[in-house]
């Protein structure tokens, strides 16, 4: 980092805070080049956690391309949209998270990341699906600049040009280093998926925005004001509830300039702060129009896919009158983020995790969904007592001029949580909200913690870094517990790397994972997380996630609370799939494998292309449509779960479908794998291969203990 980029210097008078005498900031001691060191090895430390949970997390490889190439296309297909001039994307593609109005298919993603994937998608395609990992990467980076540069121009504001003793950087880069690698950041890392990318880019932009307007408001300019125009209008079109609150934070500032309260010389500035503010709000209205139909209404969630297919959806937007949020989920919500326990301590590897249950929702209304969530007091204590802190600082009736300035972009990044308040959707990802408000409340309250005792004894001074420290080291401990923890989107593979991991620190720790073991013949519908659970005479061994899905039947009849560590044998079944002309040729669909009455079926889907579709059940479930190249071997792992009652369908370590399984019994249902050698099929080849007997030496081990 350039100590020049740490700009934004006020005068040590203007701010109201003399300089300490004997203090020169200038020459080897100068205060910025020290404060630009700190943040560096700040960075450093906490890109290795990062780092290791974004790419890896429990693979055995850093891949910079994770996560489900297929879930992650959002933003790709409404770049490709905007690339042929319109919104919508292609009927279907978005599965249920689609919204269907006059008959076109949008998503609620925001424009801003689908702009910025134009230029890669168009100049190299095959990363379509495979830009999530690499973006939110960027948008770390992007945290770890600006979270510095804000707190550089919070000391200032509030200290003027003063020297930077050692004690002081330490605690500076504790706080950096619980920004980066104690807070939220790691957990919207740990399962890479747009929903998380969406969050994660929120976080630089919106901070960046407040350290714009405290610029701003402490010395205005128009480099500064067309810079947080840019701004704000990329957070209106990156995510609407922080974007919003920019805007209203842009006319808060319009409105302080017109009434004089920077005096009468800076009204000029009011009418280009109102224009940061408006023009965005109007370009979010159009975009929403063109979308939607709706101007600044939220979305439509009746329009939904989602909604369509599940009944208790709709009997949460019937409960709020179709809006999907209401004042009365307040102490519902206020409860999930702002208790002071919301922390699971446990036994076992990694000691601090989510709460096992989901927050207690107050009032007995119908919730959309509650996942069990950490607190922002529990899991990020550094910076939610410095942001406690740093509201008497700015708001106390004596706050000097350098304070007062801090009032607005506080309101405004209060104001981005204001969202989360009202939903009736809680989940650890929206604490993401909530890290821009606590990046700027620490900084104030650790600046002024330094101002008041900077001068006191050393052992006063000792004990504040010790404290920072303290909690420094907590919030870390905290987050990566929480994000190397077990989701509900973990392949086997992670699965079994993380309970070897649990298994071994248990196994030097008095065995405390021996209890959360259980044994039966069948896999139970729900387990508390962490949970393991041996099937048989470890027929499978699985692990709980911890997912609540009795709103969702389909995902509960299969089981998908449950991440299979190691499968027994007959689960996976190998098949090489060739097609030697083009698939239009095919008459029929082509059975791949049958469990019991269900079959695994390869169809036609016309103009070249095919999908795999699973009948059997109530419904047929459909799988991605495929366009796949004549002469190319295509390698597919069919996987017959009987105990999660699942087939999943994986084609070259893609997922293409994945379905229930109706009317079977583990232990009897047969599984048969059709090939074409016996019944040759026009177009396609199907070869069956063998796989070799599963590995069960982890659940023997846990079986024997």
């Amino acid at each position: 980092m350039s100590v020049g980029q740490l700009e934004g210097v006020s005068r040590s008078a203007e701010a109201g805070v003399p300089e300490p005498e004997g203090r020169s900031p200038k020459g080897p001691r100068d205060p910025r080049r020290r404060f630009a060191g700190v943040a560096v090895v700040a960075t450093l430390l906490s890109a290795f956690p990062y780092l290791w949970i974004l790419t890896d997390e429990w693979t055995g490889t850093f891949n910079f391309q994770r996560g489900n190439a297929g879930a992650n296309t959002f933003y790709d297909k409404q770049a490709q949209a905007l690339v042929h001039g319109h919104l919508w994307v292609p009927t279907g593609s978005l599965g249920i998270e689609g919204f269907v109005h006059d008959g076109h298919t949008y998503t609620y993603f925001g424009l801003f990341l689908s702009i910025l994937r134009i230029p890669f998608i168009e100049l190299a395609p095959g990363l379509t699906g495979h830009l999530t990992v690499p973006s939110m990467l960027v948008a770390w980076l992007l945290t770890a600049l600006v979270a510095p540069l804000l707190t550089w121009r919070v000391r200032v504001l509030l200290r003027g040009p003063v020297a930077l003793g050692w004690a002081e950087a330490v605690s500076i880069g504790v706080l950096l280093t619980s920004i980066l690698a104690g807070s939220v950041l790691l957990f919207l890392a740990a399962s890479p998926r747009v929903t998380d990318e969406d969050i994660a880019w929120t976080v630089p932009i919106t901070l960046t925005t407040l350290f714009l307007f405290v610029g701003i408001l402490d010395r205005p300019s128009w480099r500064r004001v067309v810079a947080a125009g840019v701004l704000v209008l990329a957070g209106a079109l990156e995510r609407p509830p922080p974007g919003l609150a920019c805007i209203v934070g842009a006319l808060l500032i319009a409105g302080w300039f017109l009434i004089g309260r920077e005096g009468p010389d800076r009204r000029r500035w009011a009418l280009p702060m109102a224009v940061v503010g408006g023009l965005p709000l109007l370009v979010s209205a159009v975009v929403d129009y063109l979308k939607f139909g709706t101007i600044l209404n939220g979305l439509p969630l009746s329009e939904q896919i989602w909604t369509q297919t599940n009944a208790h959806r709709r009997a949460f937007l019937a409960s709020t009158g179709g809006k999907g949020y209401s004042i009365h989920f307040l102490p519902t919500t206020v409860w999930a983020y702002l208790q002071p326990l919301g922390l699971r301590v446990q036994p076992t590897f990694p000691f601090l995790v989510l709460p096992i249950t989901p927050p207690h929702l107050f009032g007995g209304y119908i919730a959309d969904s509650l996942n069990p969530t950490g607190s922002a007091p529990a899991t990020m204590p550094l910076l939610f007592l410095l942001s406690c802190w740093a509201l008497w600082v700015a708001f106390r009736p004596s706050a000097g001029r350098g304070a007062k300035v801090l009032r607005i972009p506080l309101i405004t990044a209060a104001g981005a949580t204001a969202v989360d308040f009202l939903l009736g959707y809680i989940a650890p990802r929206y604490l993401g909200d909530f890290l821009p408000f606590l990046v700027l409340g620490g900084a104030i309250g650790l600046v002024d913690l330094w101002r008041r005792w900077e001068q006191r004894a050393a052992a006063v001074r000792g004990a504040l870094v010790a404290l920072v420290v303290v909690l420094g080291l907590f919030s870390v401990a905290a987050n990566v517990g929480i994000a190397l923890s077990p989701t509900q989107k973990w392949t086997s593979t992670q699965a079994a790397n993380y309970v070897r991991a649990v298994k071994a620190v248990s196994d030097v720790t008095g065995h405390p994972l021996d209890s959360l073991v259980g044994h039966g013949p069948t896999l139970p519908s729900f387990a508390p997380a962490d949970r393991l659970f041996i099937v048989g005479d470890c027929a499978g061994l699985y692990l709980s996630s911890g997912k609540r899905l009795s709103t969702n039947p389909s995902a509960q009849a299969q089981r998908k609370a449950w991440l299979p560590v190691e499968q027994g044998p007959g689960t996976d079944n190998k098949l090489a799939v060739t097609f030697t002309s083009s698939p239009s040729r095919l008459a029929a669909a082509v059975p791949l494998v049958t469990v019991g009455k269900n079959s695994v079926l390869l169809q036609p889907a016309g103009g070249g292309s095919v999908r795999y579709l699973l009948v059997g059940g109530r419904r047929p479930t459909d799988g991605k449509l495929i366009v796949p190249r004549v002469g190319k071997t295509y390698h597919l792992l069919v996987e017959t779960d009987l105990y999660l009652r699942r087939v999943t369908v994986l084609m070259n370590k893609s997922t293409v479908l994945t379905g229930p399984l109706s009317g079977i019994e583990a232990g009897v249902t047969p599984v048969v794998v059709h090939t074409t050698a016996n019944t040759p099929v026009p177009s396609v080849t199907v070869v069956h291969k063998a796989s070799p007997l599963p590995d069960m030496s982890l659940c023997r081990s846990l079986q024997s203990s």
